[in-house]
């Protein structure tokens, strides 16, 4: 019994692995982006947690707009495609990210006397941050065969997908709100010559919605118009 439980955790083991590998990777990136930008942008040479918080942000959204995405690439790749074996755990290093984020935002940023970028639209942006936030917090939790189960399989595969692609519409909205005049000047100027990583952050979460609307077509024509494993997932 052991040596089978031993086998069957043993992948999953290794999914979860890389999908957190990649999550700090997406997380270190962009802290040395950040830096490198704020020195092309300020001539500032400074390291600090306001940095960090940014690079929870915008790796939040990514991981998120991928793991959404690997429903269409799994649709348009060779059959026994691996895409969607990393959707969850993407998904959920993504949510715990944003977790992150929000927490240094509201807490350590505060405690260090450091204050993060604010502009007209803050207030709202955070709102819709908030909500998405809580969306993906209730499909993390609904993550497991006990809430299938209680949910029905129908119910709970059209939650996930629903709830899913809103929160990441809210996220990338949540970007956009407080990046915007960032954003303007950037395709006015094209100044600094590094932008806002939120920016191609935004896009790929966009590409990601287009993408699997795109493949709407194919998965409804293999499904008969039911639900299949490629309804995306947390």
């Amino acid at each position: 019994m052991s040596a089978v439980r031993a086998g069957s955790a043993g992948p999953q083991a290794r999914i979860r692995r890389r999908a957190w590998t990649a999550a700090l990777a997406a997380v270190a990136f962009g802290c040395a982006y950040f830096f490198v930008r704020q020195f092309l942008k300020d001539a500032v040479r400074r390291f600090d947690a306001t940095l960090v918080n940014k690079s929870f942000g915008t790796a939040s959204l990514f991981l998120i707009a991928l793991s959404m995405a690997l429903t269409g690439i799994a649709v348009l790749s060779r059959p026994g495609s691996m895409a969607l074996a990393y959707r969850k755990d993407l998904g959920l290093a993504g949510f715990w990210i944003g977790l992150a984020h929000g927490a240094v935002e509201h807490v350590l940023l505060p405690v260090l006397g450091l204050q993060s970028e604010s502009g007209p639209g803050t207030r709202h942006a955070e709102a819709l941050g908030l909500v998405a936030l809580v969306l993906f917090a209730l499909m993390a939790l609904a993550s497991n065969d006990r809430a299938r189960g209680k949910m029905g399989p129908r119910a709970w595969r059209l939650f996930l997908r629903y709830a899913g692609y809103a929160g990441l519409i809210l996220g990338a909205a949540h970007a956009a709100g407080l990046k915007a005049a960032s954003w303007g000047r950037y395709f006015r100027t094209f100044r600094p010559v590094l932008p806002s990583l939120s920016l191609p952050v935004a896009l790929f979460a966009a590409a990601a919605i287009l993408l699997r609307l795109a493949v709407w077509p194919r998965i409804r024509k293999r499904s008969g118009g039911r639900p299949t494993s490629a309804s995306p997932g947390p």
